[in-house]
């Protein structure tokens, strides 16, 4: 019996191969048989005409065992992404990666020009279903079927007779802040609690919607969420814990956002036929603004005049016309980028389109930017500034709200601004 070789001499033989040595000079460098090198040769042909073994799926009850014997995937995530495993419903037991080099025949053009020598691996993932949310999730559809057969029937609003031109008015009140409390001898400026907060959202809506009245627009565009409400949870504090003085109890807080919203729906439903509503997360509200889009899609889920858009994404997008709008809190990014952003994530609608503009809050202020192709807005707030803003000097802004009009052919044609003006202070 011969002398068994190195288990690295298969390896070092591919690379000398792939180096563009001969059999004999490499028979003779290793000290192996050119056999032994034809041998190598031959099974690294084989092995880069060899076809893929394709994934194994095993589902027995709540366990899930997924398996791929060869493959370039070699981390968990890799494997998450590629099997569309949703981490909410299943968690991982067990992560199995195992790792060969094999080589392969580089046959550019039908000429051998060497062997590549890459990596495969195999690896072998174990999961469990996450008992207690299956439950949940499956008690949230359960609610969510059950609050469809409550959701009001509503009478067919009769669109009123338009310009012509196809006319829509979006009526943005961004950063309400409702449950948010301000006392302004603190401040120096007016103060804020739930009862001014609903007052001013209503007077804000209701003006906006007369002084566009004139333009005759055929639909609303009506962006909620973006810190409608102060806080995000019951500790009264936003989604990244930073702690807010709060006017009352979170559930009381959500029930007032869910009637604002309730009223400014229903009012420009009544009044143009047709509401488009884009939830806009913010930073004090991102958790609940998603709950307030789920609930509104649920009440309003027979009323085909009403559409809700409460997907995921941060950012929202409406097409009207050759207007392309994007609606953002403001809290990410930079004004600069925005075009960017909007050429490269909706990028069909930036081509079918002439004006666009992102539209933000977040900043309390009224700020335009406009670059190459795009106009960036931040819009302003009616909440006046609070401690945290007048410690740091953020005060003096026009407490607002705005509307704007878009032409399907046009573009802008108009804006409306609702404002409350400070009052005259005696030192």
């Amino acid at each position: 019996m011969g002398a068994t070789l190195p288990i690295n001499m298969h390896h070092k033989v591919l690379k000398l191969i792939a180096a563009g040595s001969t059999h004999r000079d490499i028979a003779k460098k290793l000290g192996v048989s050119i056999s032994y090198v034809s041998k190598v040769r031959n099974s690294a042909d084989s092995a880069s005409d060899k076809p893929e073994m394709k994934r194994s799926d095993e589902v027995s009850g709540d366990k899930w065992s997924i398996s791929l014997p060869k493959t370039r995937i070699h981390t968990l995530d890799e494997l998450v992404r590629q099997c569309g495993i949703d981490l909410n419903v299943w968690e991982v037991e067990r992560f199995v990666c195992n790792k060969w080099e094999v080589g392969a025949a580089d046959k550019r053009d039908g000429v051998l020009r060497g062997i590549v020598v890459e990596p495969l691996f195999q690896v072998k993932a174990f999961l469990k279903k996450k008992k207690h949310t299956s439950v949940i999730l499956a008690d949230i559809e359960s609610l969510k079927k059950e609050a469809l057969k409550y959701s009001p029937k509503f009478t067919a609003f009769k669109p009123r007779k338009s310009s012509g031109t196809g006319i829509a008015a979006e009526l943005f009140n961004t950063d309400h802040h409702v449950g948010g409390l301000i006392w302004g001898k603190e401040t120096g400026g007016d103060s804020w609690d739930s009862k001014l907060a609903m007052e001013s959202w209503r007077d804000g809506f209701c003006t906006l919607m007369n002084r566009v009245d004139g333009y005759r627009p055929e639909m609303a565009v009506v962006p909620l969420g973006s810190d409608q409400q102060n806080a995000d949870n019951k500790n009264g504090t936003t989604t990244n814990l930073t702690p807010q003085s709060m006017d009352s109890r979170f559930q009381k807080v959500y029930e007032l956002s869910k009637a604002a919203s309730r009223f400014a729906i229903d009012t420009a439903l009544q009044k143009y036929g047709r509401v488009h509503v884009p939830i806009v997360p913010g930073n004090h509200d991102r958790l609940t603004s998603w709950h307030l889009g789920d609930y509104l899609a649920t009440y309003y889920a027979n009323c085909p005049a009403v559409t809700i858009d409460n997907t995921p994404l941060l950012r929202k997008w409406w097409e009207w016309g050759i207007v392309m709008l994007m609606w953002e809190h403001g809290d990410k990014g930079k004004f600069p980028d925005y075009g960017k952003i909007m050429a490269s994530e909706m990028p069909e609608m930036w081509g079918r389109t002439k004006w666009r503009e992102a539209h933000t809050g977040h900043l309390h202020t009224r700020r335009v930017f406009e670059d190459k192709g795009y106009t960036a807005r931040i819009c302003p707030s009616l909440r006046p500034s609070c401690a945290w803003s007048a410690e740091n000097h953020h005060t003096g802004s026009i407490r607002a709200s705005e509307a704007f009009v878009w032409s399907k052919l046009e573009g802008l044609i108009g804006q409306a601004t609702y404002s409350i003006l400070p009052k005259l202070r005696v030192a």
